[in-house]
C-alpha cells in the first residue's frame, strides 16, 4: 500500500509540506531560485521529508552497505545534494564515517553543519563547472534525492567530473524517482543517453538500477549503481 503522506502527522503539516513541496519543485523558476527557496526552508526540510515519506536515504545508505561489506569506516565518500544530511544519518548507522558534502544551498549545508556529519561542506553546483576537489579522490560518490528537473539537464561534462573524482573500481549511487531510470520517458531520455555514453566511451559500467517501493509521496524510486572503469 502506497501513500503520499505519513500518517504520523495533522492536515496542517500535510498542507504545509505540499506548499513547500510545490516551492522547491517548481518548473517555472530557474534552478537559483530553487536553491535560494531551499535555504529559505531548511529548517522545516527534515520535517518535510518526514511527512512526504521520503525514503531516498535509507534505500540508498543500504545499497553503498552491500558494496562495502567491510572495512566501512575507511571508505571516503562525497554525497551531492547532500542538504541537510538525510543521507549521512542513514550512512553513519553503516559505519560509514569518511564524508564530504556539496550542495548548492549555503542554508541546507548549515542545518547539516548543525550535527557534524561531514568533514568538508563544499557549496557549489554539479554541473560544466570544474569542482574543487582533486583526482581519485572518493571510493565512491552518492546522489540522493536531486531534483528531477536538475538531473535531467546536467550536462555531461557533471558526470565525467564524477568519474574524475572517484577512484577507478569505485562506483556513483544515483537514487530518484524509478521513471528517471526507465527506457520510454522522454522527459529524462537526455540524461540515460548521456550515461550511456560515457559508458560506450569505457569510462563507468551500469551494474545495477534497483526498483523499490515508497521513494517520494508513494511514488517508487531506483536506485542507480555506476562502477568507474
Amino acid at each position: 500500500m502506497t501513500s503520499v503522506y505519513s500518517s504520523h502527522y495533522n492536515e496542517d503539516d500535510k498542507a504545509k509540506a505540499q506548499d513547500i513541496m510545490n516551492q522547491i519543485t517548481d518548473r517555472k523558476v530557474n534552478s537559483e531560485v530553487v536553491f535560494d527557496r531551499y535555504s529559505q526552508i531548511s529548517q522545516d526540510y527534515e520535517k518535510v521529508m518526514g511527512v512526504v515519506n521520503y525514503n531516498g536515504p535509507k534505500e540508498t545508505a543500504a545499497t553503498v552497505a552491500k558494496l562495502f561489506p567491510s572495512n566501512r569506516n575507511n571508505v571516503c565518500m562525497l554525497d551531492v545534494a547532500a542538504g541537510t544530511g538525510l543521507c549521512a544519518s542513514e550512512l553513519n548507522k553503516y559505519n560509514f564515517m569518511e564524508l564530504d558534502a556539496l550542495d548548492a544551498s549555503e542554508g541546507m549545508l548549515s542545518e547539516a553543519k548543525k550535527k557534524g556529519l561531514y568533514g568538508r561542506y563544499i557549496i557549489d553546483v554539479l554541473g560544466d563547472n570544474d569542482l574543487d576537489i582533486k583526482n581519485d579522490t572518493y571510493d565512491a560518490v552518492i546522489i540522493c534525492g536531486l531534483s528531477t528537473d536538475i538531473m535531467r539537464q546536467l550536462p555531461i561534462k557533471a558526470f565525467e567530473t564524477l568519474i574524475r573524482i572517484v577512484k577507478r573500481g569505485g562506483y556513483v549511487v544515483n537514487t530518484g524517482f524509478y521513471t528517471s531510470f526507465t527506457n520510454g520517458q522522454p522527459d529524462t531520455e537526455d540524461f540515460r543517453r548521456r550515461l550511456r555514453t560515457l559508458e560506450s566511451q569505457g569510462k563507468w559500467k551500469q551494474m545495477e538500477v534497483r526498483r523499490f517501493h515508497q521513494y517520494l509521496q508513494g511514488r517508487d524510486g531506483a536506485v542507480s549503481v555506476h562502477k568507474i572503469c
